[in-house]
């Protein structure tokens, strides 16, 4: 297997039939989850004021794409991940509803992504933000369930259109594990051995309260102090049989309230960040409870349309080997 693909793969649809079944699954799930959450679209937030700290560096994990901006002699950065900027959009539309929000579509650049057949330079999000007055688990939950059930029957509509398909690439149910649970049930096995063997024994799963737990774990993406609530952020995972291993595929978690927020400081130390702008409205009060959440959407239309590489589904700089790779085996990439 070379570059996660199978030797001698071949797609089952074709590269014109690829491109139209892609615009269906990204118009079929925002939609669908649009009108369902009854929420307002907006277009994504593509850069911000350096100063504003709207931006987020998973501890300082990520470098962002920074530049120059002449007019006002100030600096603008390409935003990595658009939590924050939904967070602070919403507190500024007027008389929204308690569990209402916005919904996005979000692309950008991830300089420092660890390069696979299910992840890329480029980081496509579908992004949901929805104010809330206090913490509800169970609400969690079940918004979690609305949303897999949106993948759910997105991919049953998709397939039928195509004989060659499987009719189903998702579990019809949806459960839920902690940390802990997945411990004790695979005490031998490393973190991620865990989840695909969950995966693969289960089907799709959400790991909840895992964060605390593997937050200096070298192999896993850094969280920052200032954007999620540790306890509450919840993973969804499933199982893309095509590559053969557990893929997440989105997450939902509260954001920061204060307390929260000199709590995690406490454990993360990050310091440096006290002083600025957005820390300050979290301090303040002057930013509303919300529960943010998204889905990856390229890895989606991955396992839907049955491909083995991101490459096959979205456009990003690959090697010069991995394109010669790809045409030497007739494997049409973006």
């Amino acid at each position: 297997m070379k570059y996660g693909i199978v030797l001698g793969y071949v797609s089952k649809l074709n590269f014109k039939e690829t491109l139209a079944s892609i615009e269906e699954i990204k118009d079929s799930i925002f939609f669908g989850l649009k009108n369902d959450l009854k929420l307002i679209s907006v277009d994504g937030g593509l850069v911000t004021n350096k100063k504003d700290w709207l931006n987020d560096d998973f501890q300082q994990t990520k470098r962002p794409i920074d530049f120059d901006v002449i007019d006002y002699k100030g600096f603008g950065e390409i935003i990595i991940a658009n939590n924050k900027w939904r967070r602070n959009l919403i507190s500024k539309i007027e008389h929204l509803e308690h569990k209402k929000g916005i919904i996005s579509k979000f692309s950008t650049i991830d300089r420092d992504a660890k390069l696979g057949n299910t992840s890329s330079l480029i980081y496509d999000e579908l992004g949901i933000e929805i104010l809330a007055k206090e913490l509800d688990h169970q609400y969690l939950d079940d918004f979690i369930v609305k949303i897999y059930k949106q993948v759910y029957e997105t991919d049953k509509k998709v397939s039928s259109n195509h004989k060659i398909l499987k009719s189903l690439h998702f579990s019809k149910t949806l459960t839920f594990v902690t940390y802990k649970k997945l411990r004790e049930l695979y005490p031998l096995l490393t973190f991620k051995e865990r989840i695909n063997k969950f995966a693969k024994e289960n089907g799709s799963f959400v790991l909840k309260d895992y964060v605390e737990k593997i937050i200096n774990h070298k192999s896993m993406n850094s969280f920052s102090e200032d954007v999620f609530n540790f306890k509450t952020f919840s993973k969804l995972y499933v199982y893309n049989s095509e590559c053969e291993k557990a893929v997440s595929i989105g997450y939902a978690s509260y954001q920061v309230d204060r307390e929260v927020l000199r709590e995690q400081n406490l454990l993360l130390k990050e310091n440096y960040k006290n002083n600025n702008n957005y820390n300050f409205l979290i301090k303040s009060n002057k930013l509303p409870l919300t529960l943010s959440a998204g889905l990856f959407i390229n890895r989606i239309t991955m396992i839907i349309l049955e491909k083995q590489h991101i490459a096959e589904v979205h456009s990003s700089i690959w090697s010069n080997e991995f394109i010669e790779y790809c045409n030497a085996n007739k494997i049409k990439i973006f």
